[in-house]
């Protein structure tokens, strides 16, 4: 390996920032403060000095921004989260209504499980077995003798040819 110069070209007790350009090896720095391309920065002082062509056409006013960049950008950024709130609104609306779904789909399992206990039940409480067992026990009813039986029959009435209950006789 072959041994690199040094850059510092003497033994001055200053650091090579404070040496010249051409002594640290580069380029030559320009002592004015206007930039090569016309157009001076915002902290630079240019008072009594000429900022570069550009400036000077555009006169000693306030620097001039760009007005329609960040309006564009605050625009579509308002754009986006109004689309992602609105996504996010209708997959929260979504959630909501599966989950009523399900919770009426529950109610409607139990309500027809119901029904289906009250139908056994109300066929149980209707077979005439029960109806005879509970007529005795509880109301202390007893089963009609056949002679105790009367039949009612009904006359036609002669206008009409129907029967009408008014018209009706004892069978004897």
């Amino acid at each position: 390996m072959k041994p690199q110069p040094s850059r510092r070209a003497s033994s001055a007790p200053f650091s090579s920032i404070d040496a010249p350009a051409t002594q640290r090896g580069g380029r030559a720095r320009r002592k004015d403060s206007s930039q090569a391309h016309g157009w001076a920065r915002k902290n630079d002082d240019t008072r009594g000095r000429s900022a570069g062509p550009m400036r000077a056409a555009l006169g000693d006013g306030p620097h001039r921004r760009a007005t329609g960049t960040p309006l564009l950008l605050c625009t579509v950024l308002t754009i986006l989260t109004a689309v992602g709130l609105a996504r996010v609104h209708s997959r929260v609306r979504v959630l909501d209504l599966a989950q009523e779904i399900t919770t009426l789909t529950e109610e409607r399992d139990r309500l027809l499980d119901h029904q289906r206990r009250l139908e056994t039940e109300r066929a149980y409480l209707r077979t005439p077995s029960r109806i005879r067992e509970q007529a005795t026990s509880r109301l202390g009813m007893q089963p009609t003798p056949p002679e105790r039986i009367q039949v009612i029959r009904v006359k036609p009435t002669p206008n009409t040819g129907s029967a009408s209950p008014s018209h009706a006789t004892r069978a004897p």
